[in-house]
Order: structure tokens, then C-alpha cells, then sequence
């Protein structure tokens, strides 16, 4: 049915979820979220004996083939029995009833010994082959108790019995060994879906770095039993990566306070709160959870290096905190100055304005005080003149006439004297055509003349 079309996920019979402490300290301290993968290949995918027996002792079954069995059957006992052995007789690899069964041993002895190119060469040609490997009567009779260890990220591991998805995951393991995470997805995604194949999935998207993925293949959940848990765990590393703080928290909430999945998925949950913490900018939670972690067992690798890292994190943040506040006092300071700059210039400018109206109103009283003395000058000025005109109007002679007219007590003589000087004038005059002309007597500028006699009209001008 595959990945894409289903998510009801089965149990497969025989299955174990191993948790170990040694991803605990991998996501701690500002380090990004990623598969760590080991230097030796043979630690991803191994095969292992019985509980009671050493994986690197041969595998010992019950029975061994009998003295009529088929030659094939005997050559590939002896192979499973000699974990030294790399090679198998072609007569098994090409025996169309042993085909599928030995090139899948065969790619798994290799995959474990580190030689990954050869060993996915085997395994695709097992996977290609017809035939349910749990079902072959090889299986049952020899190897009932054989399991497929496969690594997958953050110190998680799965026990598999052989079978046709276990052979599929350790060639998905292989590739991804190879850099060929997407052809491994392609072969894991064509497989029923499974918790074992959902753990390899999420674990070669996580090495793809496809958060967005990761989430979606762990939609709908629930945290039942140690395998679900440690995909909640792969979830918030997801979130964790994709910066979703809060989302991450979430997932592991109820891992972080509970063994009741076993003391390394505590661990595991414990580790990734404490990145948490540390994203949001609190190194104390995330050293307190830490701190947890090494209350309940101080030899897990790297927990204290991770805790050395918290707290230089947390050096960091003090020193930035410092430097902030330093920061923010600067400009504190800045602030007051540009302030007190700002006053005493509105100052100064107040200052200069009330001096510049000042100055305004000083000029406009000297202004008017001028105009008023100039003013005053010239009335002064215009009153000396009349009153020389009028003096200089007394000092002149008094004219003839108005001597006439005014003096009143004359003598016979003076009245003789006068008729002939009119005589004497009027003869002067008889050529004279009537009209203004300047006055004999001074009394006026001109004076009517009317042709025979000088009249009493005066003239000021001409």
C-alpha cells in the first residue's frame, strides 16, 4: 500500500526499539539538528546471535543439515556459521530456491563489515527476487532466533527478524550509507507501512534535513509505547530545526517527566528540552535539565561537554545582556544630552528673540524720539522764520499811503506839496493802460492802475 496512501501503521511480530544514551548530548548547545552518522558504516546495520551469544560468535541452530541434505542448503549453513566468511559458492547464489535467502545473508554480512557497495548490490537483487524470506523453511529450521539490528538516528536502533521489510530497510540503511537518501526513501516508501519502516523514513529525512516531511509521517500519533515515543522524539527535532519552539516543547512533554518509556527516552526528551530552553534564551532551564540527566547517571557520552556548552551559551548571553545594557545606557545618555542640546538651543533662540524684539522696539522709540525732534526743528525752525518775517516786516518803512491815510493832522503846504507830486505822477502816468503794475506806494507787490488814477486793488502776484 506504501507510505503515500495509508497511515495505519502494523506492528511487526519480533520487533524491539532500542534507546541508548549516546544521542542524548547531540542536539544540546546550539548545534544543529541533524543525523549524526558514525565514522565505521559497520555500526549502522549489524547482525547479531541469540541474546545469550556474542554477535560475533557464529550463529548455532538448533539442528544442523542432515547427511542427505541439499548441497546448497549445507554451503549456506556453513556461511551463517563462519561470521568471517564474505563469499558464498555461486551454485547457492544462482539456486533459484536459495537465490533471495543468500544474497540477502550474504549483503547483510557485507553491509556489517563496512563493505556498503557491494552489500547493496546483494540486497537489491534479494529485493528484486520473488519470495517471503520469513517464510523460507531455511529461516525457520536455522535462524529462528536471527536478528537484524538497524541503526537509525540519535542513538536509536531497531532488532528485526529477517524478513522482506527487514531486508528492504538494511538496503534503505546501505544507501543512505552510500549519500542515496532519496533512492533509499524510494524503496522504503513502497513497503506496507510498518513502525520500523516509518522510523528508517523519518530517519533518511531527517538526513535529507526535510523537517516539513519528518512532521507530516508523524501526524496523528499518539505516544503508546517506546517506539511511538521515539517518533515524538524525531517529531520535535523536527520542530526544533524548523525553529517551531513551541511545537517542539509540545511533542515531548509528557517524555521529559516519565520513565515510563525507559530511562533513555527520559534522557532523549530531557536533552531536547533543554535546547529548547536554550533557543528561548534561558540556559538555566536547559542546564537544570541537563543537570537531571546527570543526577540519574553521570556516564552519558557527552553530557557534560553539552553542559559546558550550555554554559558558555550562557556567558554569552550575560556578556550580550551587559553589552546591551551598556548599550542602552549609551544611548540613554545620548538621549539626555541631544535633550539638554535641544533646551539650551531653544534657549538661545529665546534668548536672541526677546534681544531681537528688544532691539526692534529700542530702534522704533530712537526712530520716533528722531522724527519727534526732527518735528519740533522744523516747527521751531518755521516760527524763527515767520517771526523774522514779521520783524523784518516792522523794520521796513511804513508805505506812503497808509502814512497818507493814517496821518490825518497835514499842513496847507503839505497838502500843496502832495496834489503836485500826484500831478507830477499822473502826468507820468497818462501813457499808462489800466492794469497791475508794482505798487509806487510799497504797500503791496502791484497795484490796479484804472488809466487816470492808482486805486485801492492790490496784488500779491503777477
Amino acid at each position: 500500500m506504501g507510505f503515500k496512501k495509508s497511515k495505519s501503521f502494523k506492528v511487526m511480530p519480533g520487533v524491539r526499539v532500542r534507546v541508548s544514551t549516546s544521542g542524548v548530548s547531540t542536539h544540546v548547545g546550539g548545534r544543529k539538528v541533524t543525523r549524526t552518522r558514525t565514522t565505521a558504516p559497520a555500526r549502522s546495520v549489524s547482525t547479531r546471535a541469540p541474546a545469550t551469544r556474542a554477535p560475533s560468535t557464529p550463529v548455532q541452530a538448533a539442528v544442523r543439515p542432515g547427511l542427505f541434505a541439499a548441497k546448497e542448503e549445507k554451503l549456506l549453513f556453513a556461511f551463517v556459521s563462519a561470521p568471517e566468511t564474505f563469499s558464498l559458492d555461486e551454485a547457492v547464489l544462482a539456486n533459484q530456491q536459495y537465490a533471495k535467502l543468500s544474497h540477502a545473508l550474504l549483503g547483510l554480512r557485507l553491509l556489517t563489515n563496512g563493505r556498503t557497495q557491494e552489500a547493496v548490490e546483494h540486497l537489491r537483487t534479494a529485493v528484486s527476487l520473488n519470495g517471503a524470506l520469513e517464510l523460507h523453511a531455511f529461516t525457520a529450521k536455522y535462524l529462528p532466533s536471527y536478528r537484524l539490528t538497524l541503526g537509525i538516528a540519535g542513538g536509536v536502533s531497531v532488532d528485526l527478524p529477517i524478513s522482506d521489510d527487514a531486508i528492504v530497510l538494511a538496503l534503505a540503511e546501505g544507501l543512505q550509507n552510500l549519500d542515496q537518501a532519496q533512492v533509499a526513501i524510494y524503496y522504503v516508501e513502497a513497503l506496507d507501512p510498518s513502525y520500523p519502516a516509518l522510523l528508517s523514513l523519518t530517519d533518511l529525512y531527517m538526513d535529507m534535513e526535510d523537517w516539513h516531511e519528518v512532521v507530516r509521517l508523524t501526524d496523528g500519533i499518539a505516544i503508546d509505547s517506546e517506539l511511538t515515543a521515539t517518533l515524538a522524539i524525531f517529531r520535535s527535532k523536527s520542530h526544533l530545526a524548523l525553529g517551531e519552539l513551541v511545537a517542539a516543547a509540545e511533542c515531548i512533554k509528557t517524555l521529559a517527566p516519565s520513565k515510563k518509556y525507559g530511562t533513555e527516552v527520559r534522557f532523549q526528551a530531557l536533552a531536547l528540552r533543554a535546547e529548547v530552553s536554550l533557543r528561548e534564551g534561558s540556559p538555566a532551564r536547559a542546564l537544570a535539565d541537563l543537570e537531571r540527566i546527570l543526577a540519574e547517571d553521570s556516564t552519558v557520552p557527552g553530557l557534560r561537554d553539552a553542559m559546558a556548552r550550555v554554559r558558555d551559551r550562557q556567558k554569552e548571553l550575560d556578556h550580550e545582556k551587559e553589552a546591551a545594557a551598556r548599550q542602552a545606557a549609551g544611548e540613554k545618555e545620548r538621549a539626555a544630552e541631544m535633550k539638554r542640546e535641544l533646551a539650551e538651543r531653544a534657549k538661545e533662540e529665546k534668548r536672541q528673540e526677546v534681544e531681537r524684539v528688544r532691539e526692534e522696539k529700542r530702534q522704533l522709540a530712537e526712530r520716533a524720539k528722531e522724527e519727534k525732534r526732527a518735528e519740533v526743528e522744523r516747527v521751531k525752525a518755521e516760527k524763527a522764520a515767520a517771526k523774522e518775517v514779521l520783524q523784518a516786516q516792522r523794520a521796513a518803512p511804513k508805505p506812503v499811503l497808509q502814512a497818507g491815510i493814517i496821518d490825518l493832522s497835514v499842513d496847507d503846504e503839505d497838502i500843496a506839496a502832495d496834489s503836485g507830486e500826484r500831478e507830477q505822477v499822473q502826468a507820468d502816468a497818462g501813457a499808462m493802460a489800466p492794469g497791475f503794475y508794482p505798487d509806487p506806494q510799497e504797500v503791496a507787490p502791484y497795484r490796479y492802475w484804472d488809466g487816470s488814477d492808482w486805486t485801492s486793488r492790490i496784488r500779491m502776484k503777477a
